[in-house]
């Protein structure tokens, strides 16, 4: 692992922890990422953010762009980008599992654990406390919200009666939590945020907003029509936070219309100063979940492709893909490292073609027609071993300049206001760092510097690695950890206060997807070996050597923690927690090792749990399987359906 030379105050705590008795769930990687004053790397330009003045300065700006890039081929440097699937149900999209809390509380909106009387009610298992995201599952002590996995569709005629189709929102009556059962439905399926009495559905093309303030008689009360792909939604101090993406149109680029009632005019969609290539207008939309109303908006460019959103209060993060200008790396790899080798005469055409005002494609045509000119222009006898010790040299180049080939875009929209009347949404400070985050988990805010774990990936045929940048409020880089799992790739991240948790690929058998904090300085990791779900609990007490205390495969190929860290679900009530494995949800105590509670199966894959006082709920697509927590006895089986 290298570190940046001034990096004095990140300390790395873990070089390379190679936990070989997890039977290879992967590599463990604990760094010190204390707040302190961190010169910066030098990794990043100066920031910079404006506005278009009209659509024609739109279009200017396109044209001075090269179109989306395709990998390096033939004779140009490669770029190599290493794609990682980070899973998800459906729109908005779910992230791998890992959460942002203290090491023994799960971040959640609200307690859950009984307050000021009330009966306790399990929440959504969410990165931020007190920023809901959207899930198939809501529940409070009264009533449990649950979509099962039916094809999204919005019922455009309110006349329409739809209630008798298998399909829609469950609408359960827990008042009684020993003895659930389906009180109401609603006309829609899809992820779900819940405000007061206010239900809001993502419902494929739509956002729908119910009054459920009586369960058996829920009304719809707003709509909005979507023309874009929900990247995310987020819920805080009862503003929705909606994250959508458009592809530009060249022609008409703006005003941008992500949804019926929302126009962001050409002088609003802002974009870096200095011209990068973009494909996607991302626009953050702020709305009031009581009636739809949309109390203000903003867009920015950059590229498509995946996504991370994190939402703290009073700031949007949204990363993309930065496309990196291939022309002048090219040219750059040709002046520093080909200069004792090529003539003066093709360092000059080389230098002169960089002047032309002409596209950046055809700026690479007339390097790599340079490049063969030269070749064509040496002694037959030269010309084979000039051509082998070119390309090996390109290679050796693009394995020391990696980080120049795929970077990662950040733009912060800053939220003032939401807890008055006049929400408004801008876009701020904008940066970039090397490599690719995996998910939603690999950036992370606190105390106002940006965290952020990518993976850098191999270009023509170097080795991948990994590294974590810390920003500033004006997104510079201020210091680094680089260069960690030579070979790998990140698996997954955890930030517990000033310490970070990354999990690599150890081209051993079986890795760890989702982490979770337990108490008494110890991580969940969730993943698989084999084929089969597997549980690991690193000790990381000893932040210099961090162990395993126990591990567990189960006789199961797939946990729903897979797809959505949603599905995971802690009771620091009963020192347990709940994982969905197949068609059967483990109760695990992890206050003794990992000990089996009890199993529950179904007839269906488990997609979700919750608890109600006492009882615990396990969801699959058909029904409701209830469990006494007081002796793990099943008590009731109501179907969903009806």
């Amino acid at each position: 692992m290298s570190r940046t030379a001034s990096l004095s105050t990140v300390q790395v705590a873990v070089v390379l922890a190679v936990i070989l008795a997890a039977g290879g769930i992967g590599a463990v990687v604990l760094a010190d990422v204390s707040p302190a004053d961190r010169p910066a790397d030098g990794t990043v330009q100066e920031p910079t953010v404006s506005t278009f003045d009209s659509a024609e300065e739109f279009r200017s700006y396109l044209r001075a762009t090269d179109r989306p890039n395709r990998a390096f081929r033939g004779d140009e440097v490669s770029r190599e980008v290493e794609t990682a699937d980070a899973g998800g149900d459906a729109a908005p999209g779910d992230d791998a599992p890992v959460q942002t809390g203290t090491p023994v509380e799960e971040a959640s909106t609200r307690s859950a654990d009984a307050t000021d009387g009330e009966r306790r009610a399990s929440d959504t298992n969410v990165q931020v406390a007190g920023v809901d995201e959207p899930d198939v599952l809501k529940t409070t002590s009264e009533t449990v919200y649950y979509s099962p996995r039916d094809r999204p569709k919005v019922v455009r005629d309110a006349g329409d009666d739809n209630l008798g189709r298998e399909t829609g929102v469950r609408l359960i009556d827990a008042s009684d939590p020993a003895a659930p059962a389906v009180a109401g439905r609603l006309d829609v399926s899809g992820k779900l945020l819940l405000a007061g009495d206010t239900l809001v559905v993502f419902g494929g093309d739509a956002v729908v907003g119910y009054d459920v303030a009586d369960r058996e008689d829920p009304e719809r009360t707003w709509s909005r029509e979507l023309s874009s792909r929900v990247v995310t939604a987020r819920l805080h101090a009862d503003t929705v936070y909606l994250i959508t993406a458009d592809g530009v149109d060249r022609r008409e680029p703006c005003p941008v219309e992500p949804m019926d009632g929302v126009s962001v005019p050409c002088t609003e969609v802002h974009h870096p100063a200095e011209p990068t290539a973009v494909d996607t207008t991302y626009t953050v939309t702020l709305l009031d979940p009581a009636d739809g109303s949309v109390d203000d908006s903003a867009s920015f460019v950059g590229s498509g492709g995946d996504t991370v959103v994190h939402v703290s209060p009073g700031t949007v993060h949204v990363t993309y893909p930065q496309q990196v200008d291939r022309t002048e790396v090219m040219a750059r790899f040709l002046q520093e490292n080909q200069s004792d080798r090529l003539d003066d005469e093709t360092l000059d055409r080389i230098e002169e073609i960089q002047g032309y005002d002409i596209g950046p494609r055809a700026k690479r045509i007339e390097l790599r027609r340079a490049v063969r000119n030269w070749l064509a222009g040496l002694p037959e006898s030269e010309r084979r071993e000039a051509e082998r010790e070119f390309f090996e040299d390109r290679r050796a180049w693009a394995a020391e300049n990696k980080r120049q080939f795929v970077r990662t875009g950040i733009v912060a929209f800053d939220v003032t206001g939401v807890d008055g009347e006049n929400p408004t949404v801008a876009a701020g400070a904008t940066g970039s760092v090397p490599g690719r985050p995996l998910d939603q988990f690999s950036v992370d805010v606190d105390d106002g510097e940006f965290r952020i774990a990518t993976t850098v990936p191999g270009a023509m045929g170097a080795d991948s690695e990994n590294d974590l940048y810390i920003l500033d409020e004006s997104l510079e880089v201020t210091g680094s950890v680089t260069g960690m799992g030579v070979t790998e790739r990140i698996y997954s991240v955890r930030y517990v206060g000033d310490e970070a948790y990354v999990v690599t690929f150890r081209k051993l058998p079986g890795f760890s997807s989702y982490l979770h904090p337990l108490p008494g300085d110890r991580v969940l990791g969730i993943g698989e070996e084999d084929g089969k779900v597997k549980l690991v609990v690193f000790d990381v007490s000893d932040p210099s050597n961090p162990t395993v205390e126990t591990d567990r495969t189960l006789d199961a190929r797939f946990s729903a923690v897979a797809d959505s860290h949603h599905a995971f679900l802690l009771d620091r009530r009963n020192g347990v927690f709940f994982l969905p494995a197949g068609e059967t949800a483990y109760v695990f105590d992890y206050t003794d090792g990992l000990s089996v509670e009890t199993t529950v199966a179904t007839g269906d894959r488990v997609r979700r749990t919750a608890y109600v006082g006492d009882y615990l709920y396990v969801f699959d697509d058909d029904s409701i399987t209830v469990i006494d927590e007081r002796d793990w006895e099943r008590t009731e089986e109501p179907p969903l359906a009806g």
